[in-house]
């Protein structure tokens, strides 16, 4: 049965090619949030009125919440979110194309906007763990399985944008497009607060208390398989002994990946002691989880001064007030360094992480300040702690949040290796470049 409905969704797919195609642009995120890039090119559009810009997501609450703002806003599965999805001639979004609808965009042009700067192998070019199986497959009808069970991963984009010569072929080997597909650019999520710097926010808004010192971690995710038949068992509505008893394996067992992942956490940190000692210096300790592992932060809520800002859209528009980033291996760092912040490497279990984590890519194994991401190649002193004494103690100090001029430098030349010096500001390049500056509304 999965095997026939993934056959009759991808000749919808391939009939969505015959559609015709209006001057318009929808746009959508990842786990239907409003976020990223394409979030800041909808809200962009929002104010200039160059093109039609709708959002499409599968959040009820979300969609209501945009059209109170003024923002033209569908349900994917919605009469209209369908008719505009096969209708309009342009898509944006941040990761895959089933972010908006991925079963009817064939003959739309497909802007893949991509929500970080690759450090970790992506896509195509991941050869190992968990993933690597969505991609690669052996013989030509194990291509055709793949094609059918993982579809929006096998939809290719029409184009994509790189900030930097760095990023270009990796973003063109991983998505399997022409060099000259990818457009050199900054990204919309970097590029929004320059144009509207009054949409800034402030934390001592949000929060109602004034900090010494904001300091933001941000983690990598860990690679995790799919079970299959997790879906289907989850699905199930039976009130059958036997329906309860997989029900009941199923809670189990996703409640014991969760202590697992937390665990990995409290290997790397006693929130007791960093709490108090938080509290005596006045700093504020956000913490944003991955997407995948968001749910994590709730069980932190019992300590002051660490607030999990997990469940927010995204972080960028309290960037300005950050004080330090810590990091393991997100590619956020690599946005924070347009904002000048200082970026402490936090590596609490590095042997473990070299054989759980996904492949780096070559140019990444040894980058100025950042050192490499397995154990081959250290990071500056000044830049990385593996222990948690040794994170209290650099959050002790005050030249901990200042860029120092030993490291000056290092700072310059990574942002050099990301960011070209010439300003290519993503809304241009995009209205230019990919939409022309006359469309017709």
């Amino acid at each position: 049965m999965k095997l026939i409905t993934s056959i009759l969704r991808k000749i919808i797919y391939y009939c969505s090619g015959f559609s015709p195609r209006m001057n318009k642009a929808v746009l959508g995120s990842y786990k239907d949030k409003f976020s990223d890039n394409a979030k800041y090119l909808c809200l962009h559009w929002q104010q200039t009125r160059f093109i039609r810009a709708i959002w499409i997501s599968g959040d009820v609450q979300l969609i209501q919440e945009l059209k109170k703002q003024g923002i033209e806003a569908y349900h994917r599965r919605s009469l209209r979110g369908l008719y505009h999805c096969l209708t309009a001639k342009y898509y944006f979004y941040n990761t895959y194309i089933g972010d908006i609808n991925q079963y009817v965009s064939r003959g739309a042009i497909k802007t893949n906007l991509w929500h970080g700067s690759p450090l970790k192998k992506i896509e195509f070019d991941i050869e190992s763990g968990p993933l690597a199986h969505i991609y690669h497959a052996q013989g030509p009808l194990g291509r055709l399985q793949n094609s059918l069970k993982f579809h929006q991963q096998h939809i290719t984009p029409d184009i994509m944008l790189s900030p930097s010569p760095v990023i270009d072929p990796l973003f063109s080997s991983a998505f399997r497009i022409a060099p000259q597909q990818v457009i050199r650019s900054g990204n919309p999520r970097t590029d929004y607060y320059k144009r509207y710097p009054i949409n800034k926010k402030s934390l001592k808004s949000i929060f109602s208390v004034q900090y010494n010192q904001v300091i933001l971690y941000v983690p990598t995710c860990h690679d995790v398989a799919q079970t299959p038949g997790t879906s289907q068992i989850k699905s199930q509505t039976s009130s059958s002994p036997v329906s309860q008893s997989l029900s009941q394996n199923l809670n189990q067992s996703l409640n014991q990946s969760e202590m697992e992942r937390m665990s990995h956490y409290d290997k790397g940190f006693d929130w007791s002691r960093l709490s108090k000692q938080l509290q005596q210096n006045n700093q504020l300790f956000l913490i944003r989880f991955h997407p995948n592992e968001a749910h994590l932060g709730k069980q932190l809520d019992q300590y002051p001064n660490i607030i999990d800002i997990s469940s927010w859209q995204d972080v960028y528009s309290i960037l300005h007030e950050i004080d330090l980033l810590i990091t393991d291996q997100s590619s956020l760092f690599i946005d924070m360094l347009l904002h000048r912040v200082p970026i402490l490497f936090y590596r609490f279990n590095q042997k473990e992480e070299s054989t759980q984590l996904r492949e780096t890519y070559d140019y990444a194994e040894c980058l100025p300040l950042v050192g490499g991401f397995s154990t081959e190649c250290n990071a500056s002193s000044k830049s990385a702690v593996h222990t948690f004494p040794a994170l209290l103690k650099r959050l002790n100090k005050e030249e901990s949040f200042r860029i120092c001029n030993q490291t000056e430098k290092e700072y310059r030349l990574l942002q050099q290796i990301y960011w070209q010096a010439e300003d290519n500001d993503a809304f241009s390049t995009i209205e230019n470049e990919i939409i022309g500056t006359s469309p017709t509304h």
